[in-house]
């Protein structure tokens, strides 16, 4: 199995704990909402750790999670749903997980990865905004106060972003206020596992090749082949000593991995500016998109030499 399992240890946590915080407030006295729950995040790793890997049972199954919840939902809506409510609610609570895998399987994507990703932290927000809803109308457990109070939150949405379009000003949107620095934190957490297995080293076919974290040796002068011994041409020799680099890389890490370090740091030092100055980040943006934009520019108009360097 080439999938590498400890991606699946940074990304769960964030999704976990936005679950937990759910059901602690909607499990109430009754199993329905932690059944629900356990059900979809039992059936979600176990396909993603490969002890099911049958495609039709796969598939099969996250089909009759989905039927589940819309039967619930068209049979049973109401104050007394009952237990069929309450696993639908448990349902849709883990349901993340029923695509967490693609976030980290090695036969997933780049761009199946981004949007498990990004569905996620999507429905992760939903809920903490589900139960900040629950919480300030005083609703009571179970499933019904669950999809009671998320109706309400997507619905005020909708209406804030329509008010916003409209050109007026909305009296609030619940996912906007919804701050949860912990969840964030998480996040942060799952992206850099993300980050971490796409600049790890693989071939052109996606598959891992060993690294380690400790700086390789330098071949000894015995393990160095001259020139006479590898067989080349003299045109050859000429072109690799010009196009080559004369040292061996001292890491692990990729070419550009410092650039890679540079823009998270930009980027978290931009959230925190958004979350203490937000009247200042609409500029701090249009600053930022601006210079970046005039160096893209500055860099690409600099014309390559015949030795595959930059000229000026």
């Amino acid at each position: 199995m080439g999938d590498r399992l400890w991606i699946a240890v940074l990304v769960y946590p964030a999704p976990l704990y936005a679950a937990v915080l759910a059901v602690s407030q909607f499990a109430g006295g009754g199993i329905g909402v932690t059944l629900g729950f356990a059900a979809a995040f039992v059936f979600g790793t176990a396909t993603g750790l490969g002890l099911v890997r049958l495609p039709l049972a796969v598939w099969l199954g996250r089909l009759v999670f989905v039927l589940w919840v819309l039967y619930a939902l068209s049979f049973d809506l109401g104050p007394s749903g009952g237990i069929g409510l309450d696993i639908a609610a448990g349902i849709a609570i883990g349901s993340p997980f029923l695509w967490l895998e693609y976030v980290w399987r090695d036969s997933a994507s780049p761009t199946a990865r981004t949007v498990a990703l990004q569905s996620t932290f999507a429905l992760g927000i939903l809920v903490l905004a589900t139960n900040a809803a629950a919480s300030a109308a005083a609703s009571g457990a179970g499933g019904w106060s669950f999809f009671e109070s998320l109706w309400s939150v997507l619905s005020g949405q909708l209406q804030g972003v329509a008010t916003l379009y409209a050109g007026g000003t909305p009296n609030g949107l619940p996912l906007e206020a919804t701050l949860d620095v912990t969840y964030a934190a998480l996040g942060a957490v799952a992206l850099l596992g993300v980050i971490l297995a796409w600049t790890s080293p693989r071939t052109a076919l996606e598959e891992p090749l060993p690294w380690s974290w400790a700086r390789p040796r330098p071949p000894s002068p015995r393990e160095t082949l001259a020139d006479d011994e590898l067989g080349l041409r003299p045109g050859q020799r000429d072109a690799l000593a010009s196009r080559t680099r004369p040292l061996a890389p001292d890491s692990m890490f990729a070419p550009g991995f410092e650039a890679l370090v540079v823009t998270c740091l930009l980027l978290a030092a931009f959230i925190g500016l958004a979350v203490a100055a937000p009247s200042y980040t609409l500029l701090v943006l249009g600053i930022a998109t601006v210079g970046a934009l005039l160096a893209v520019g500055r860099v690409l108009g600099r014309r390559l030499t015949p030795l595959g360097g930059l000229e000026g």
